[in-house]
């Protein structure tokens, strides 16, 4: 049988062009918002370095930190909520739990905090082809599908690429055989409609977003990539460790939810202050880095990297609401900017988008997504992305492929403070 001629194929076919259409606006709605809301109360130097923000700041972080504890009282939005990662991997988003989600997260992203838009964007599409199909009472499989078209309409407009947001979800997702096939077209379908309607409006693309200058291609290259993957590893498990080493810190404070919050507000502002580049996704202070890697010079750099994980962990901490993925990118290309002026005869291009795609690639297994999306976002050439494709790989095997992840989870043992109750 075709796969036109499937069992609920049309109906999925129509529930995707529907979620990219509606999925669009609201793409544009949120991160408008955020962009606005930021711009209302920072004003961040053209070349940011040592002691380069103003205290203003802390009183707007704290006041952002107020309203998200306010907020999570008010809808009661759980102490631990699910991540994109595990929302994809049980292909369900539960309706209830997204209005509050998402309010967070608006205030939370407005707010200055080190997170990133992925986490409520791919609440509001799951959510949607989620409640959508229950409301109807579709079948489980064809569930699964709008939840995943709903995730990549909502990705195809923040990342205005749809193969790179069709790729990430199915990548992700745990898919069986015979739902590939629907999940794949559904994704597309929703993706591309989404970026139909979103780039015209925006006119804003991931692509090319990070060039880096170009250089040759040569064998060395891809051993050269090894330890940059390595390095990539390990900055990704300093991250995790910073994770649950601030997680059991604020776990006394559980229940207090506002104070949790205002104090961490205090906390990420005052790091902010003190160096601008921390704050934010990091997409924009990722440009910046690039431009202005060798003036800022490799101190203020490596400075950069780890203060971005502390308040990353600062921020997951305390109850701010955001997504990782954007994060992590930053903090990898980041330190590849810093190896580069470390090393002068290491290509610029090579140590970014090695180490820009390796770091978040040793903590989640999606490699062609995050390969494709170096290519796109540095556009560095196709030879030259091969070493990427080695750290990439070189990252995964040395943190997750040997179990080093898994044996942190599990000497870190089960989270501090509660998980399920309303906050």
């Amino acid at each position: 049988m075709s796969l036109t001629r499937s069992p609920g194929f049309w109906v999925i076919v129509r529930y995707a062009a529907v979620f990219g259409v509606v999925l669009a606006f609201a793409s544009l709605a949120f991160l408008g918002l955020v962009k606005g809301g930021s711009k209302l109360w920072f004003t961040l130097p053209k070349d940011p370095g040592w002691l380069d923000g103003s205290l203003w700041w802390v009183a707007v972080t704290a006041g952002a930190g107020l309203l998200v504890g306010i907020l999570r009282r008010f809808f009661r939005v759980p102490v631990k909520l699910p991540g994109t990662l595990e929302e994809l991997k049980d292909q369900r988003v539960e309706p209830s739990m997204v209005p509050g989600a998402v309010a967070v997260s608006l205030v939370s992203l407005a707010g200055g905090a080190s997170l990133g838009p992925e986490d409520a964007l791919g609440k509001i599409g799951g959510g949607l082809g989620t409640w959508v199909s229950e409301r109807q009472k579709l079948s489980d499989d064809v569930k699964a599908t709008n939840t995943l078209s709903g995730m990549s309409a909502a990705y195809g407009g923040l990342l205005t690429s749809p193969l790179l947001a069709t790729i990430l979800v199915l990548e992700v997702a745990p898919l069986k055989a015979r739902q590939f096939a629907h999940s794949l077209v559904a994704s597309l379908l929703s993706s591309t409609v989404a970026f139909a309607v979103y780039f015209p409006i925006a006119g804003s693309t991931f692509l090319g977003i990070f060039a880096v200058p170009s250089y040759k291609y040569e064998d060395w290259q891809l051993l050269a990539a090894v330890p940059l993957g390595l390095a990539a590893g390990g900055l990704a498990l300093v991250t995790v460790v910073a994770i649950g080493a601030m997680t059991k810190l604020t776990a006394p404070l559980a229940k207090r939810t506002i104070f949790r919050a205002t104090i961490g507000g205090v906390m990420f502002g005052l790091v902010g202050a003190a160096l601008p580049l921390t704050l934010f996704t990091g997409t924009d202070q990722l440009a910046t880095v690039i431009r202005d890697g060798t003036t800022l010079g490799a101190g203020l750099l490596i400075a950069v990297v780890f203060a971005k994980m502390l308040v990353f962990a600062l921020c997951e901490a305390t109850g701010f609401v955001g997504g990782p993925f954007l994060v992590m990118l930053f903090i990898g290309g980041t330190a590849g900017t810093a190896a580069h002026v470390l090393i002068p005869g290491l290509p610029e291009g090579l140590a970014f988008a090695a180490m820009f795609a390796a770091l978040p690639g040793s903590l989640v297994a999606a490699p062609f997504s995050l390969i494709l999306l170096a290519a796109l976002t540095t556009q560095v050439g196709t030879l030259q992305i091969a070493p990427v494709a080695v750290a990439v790989l070189t990252g995964y095997l040395a943190v997750s492929g040997t179990g080093t992840l898994m044996a942190l989870a599990n000497r870190a043992g089960k989270p501090a403070g509660p998980t399920t109750k309303e906050a």
